[in-house]
């Protein structure tokens, strides 16, 4: 599964790439051509840039909810949920060990039948 990720990432980045650099071409040929000014280049290269991280927020929201989707489907759970399962666990630990302190304590003390 890890593989399949990976190459999933992978593709994902060769294709913005690849988009990215048609467009500073397709631009640039527009600008040398004399079809748009230099300011309406920027205008546009920025207007593109913006719209592009626009779309990779969109699609990362949706990458991470397929993938939680997945996980929960696989009874798989996030790194979060161990994390608070793990502090879970260690104040229980905390409060048994206060708890046979205390009884250890309490069967010390002079007087008390043990």
């Amino acid at each position: 599964m890890s593989h399949l990720l990976k190459t999933g990432f992978l593709l994902g980045l060769g294709a913005a790439v690849e988009g990215k650099e048609r467009m500073d071409k397709y631009l640039d040929e527009m600008l040398v051509k004399g079809k748009i000014t230099p300011k309406e280049f920027d205008e546009l290269y920025h207007e593109l840039i913006q719209k592009g991280e626009s779309k990779e927020k969109e699609w990362n929201y949706r990458s991470k909810e397929r993938m939680n989707n997945l996980m929960e489907d696989l009874n798989i759970f996030t790194k979060e949920e161990y994390n608070a399962l793990e502090a879970r666990v260690k104040d229980l630990e905390e409060r048994l060990n206060k708890m046979e302190s205390a009884s250890e304590s309490q069967d010390n003390k002079p007087g008390t039948d043990a």
